[in-house]
């Protein structure tokens, strides 16, 4: 029995190990300031590219967005993408701004993925010294592009990459997106990133919200560097690194704002969409984050059981003294995760409990795409059909 109790010692030492290590690198992920004034008095001509496929729920508030910048020196061009809802409508009400361009997607060519393709397409055609690519679901604060700008000169940065604030909606969306970010930023290190010796496959680009020097993007071939891939954020930031320029970025939430999803199905579609692809990109760093979360998740969970079954066994003094630490751990577990649900996505930190359980419905959505794409099935997203 005291074996089993200071084993029981040891696995609550290391999930509370666990807690520790995601909260210190909570506290220290990088947060661009929005009042850093632009050091260059001569302001760089800001290309800000938007790709639409079917966006008819947000299109409009982005691109009013982008174009209320504070920013004075920008344009603005959007390529809608074969959409057949009413994006076209929208935007054609929008098209007399000056600042506005308006481009019809081009087909699809023989190994591209739809957002690649888009993307460079939109940067064949921009005029700016800088890149910014937008998601069409992104609101761009009036301060965005000022704030990435002044970031990429203190930092002497060729890509800047920001994470918004996620609006959550859904129970869906409450429950799983969480999880799934977390696991991002146990990936890749967001507050190393922009460090020269950091290596390129730890560092990664958020394609919600990427700024890049239109030199260094030229230089790496642009999308065409990554036409086939489901992640082209993930891997261009890679290609930038791997050619020896600087990607940074970190949390811009008064920036940016975005709503991903709105249902469940959309979820379901999107992680679907990430997870096949993600997991093949990070291989081993992939599946072992995996495995940590899952201790992390569902440790106090599996000590609280062993400790009943323990009791139901006659042996009183272990079943007590596990189920006492369970709640221990349990109750940091909650803490920790209701401040990342308030700190991070303005949630009531009473919805912790729904992190394991969206945690493992992500895991069954990214085994079910990898099924469907080691089977040829594909996952779809937006009308396509992905299946590598």
């Amino acid at each position: 029995m005291r074996r089993a109790l200071l084993s029981a010692l040891g696995f609550t030492l290391l999930l509370l190990l666990g807690y520790g290590r995601d909260w210190l690198r909570l506290m220290r992920r990088p947060r661009l300031d929005r009042s850093a004034p632009l050091l260059s008095p001569q302001l760089p001509l800001v290309s800000v590219l938007i790709p639409a496929r079917n966006e008819e729920r947000v299109i409009g508030r982005c691109v009013r967005a982008a174009l209320d910048q504070h920013y004075p020196h920008l344009e603005v061009v959007v390529v809608d993408d074969g959409s057949t809802d009413a994006t076209a409508t929208i935007l054609a009400q929008l098209a007399p701004h000056p600042d506005l361009r308006l481009l019809k997607g081009r087909p699809l060519p023989p190994g591209w993925a739809g957002k690649p393709n888009v993307c460079h397409q939109l940067a064949a055609v921009a005029q700016g010294e800088w890149l910014l690519f937008l998601d069409a679901d992104t609101v761009p604060q009036p301060q965005l592009v000022t704030t990435l700008l002044a970031h990429a000169e203190r930092r002497g940065l060729d890509m800047v990459t920001i994470f918004p604030f996620l609006e959550l909606g859904s129970f869906w969306e409450r429950a799983i997106l969480p999880p799934f970010q977390a696991m991002l930023m146990d990936l890749y290190p967001v507050e190393r990133m922009d460090r020269p010796d950091t290596p390129p496959d730890q560092v990664l680009a958020n394609g919600q919200c990427i700024l890049v020097r239109r030199t260094a993007y030229e230089a790496i071939g642009g999308h065409a560097a990554v036409a086939a891939e489901i992640l082209e954020d993930v891997h261009l930031a890679q290609a930038l690194r791997r050619a020896g320029y600087l990607v940074g970025g970190g949390d811009a939430m008064d920036c940016l704002h975005v709503r991903m999803y709105t249902s469940g199905r959309e979820v379901v579609e999107g992680m679907a969409k990430h997870a096949h692809a993600g997991i093949r990109a990070s291989g081993l760093r992939a599946w072992l984050a995996v495995t940590r979360l899952i201790g992390l998740a569902f440790g106090p969970l599996t000590m609280l059981v062993v400790g009943l079954f323990t009791l139901t066994r006659g042996v009183r003094s272990l079943g007590i003294s596990l189920i006492a630490l369970g709640i221990l751990v349990q109750a940091v577990a909650w803490g920790f995760w209701g401040t990342l649900y308030r700190r991070i996505y303005g949630l009531s930190p009473l919805h912790a409990p729904l992190w394991p359980f969206g945690l493992l419905a992500y895991l069954c959505i990214a085994l079910r795409a990898i099924w469907r794409v080691t089977t040829g099935r594909g996952v779809v997203w937006k009308g396509r059909t992905y299946r590598r």
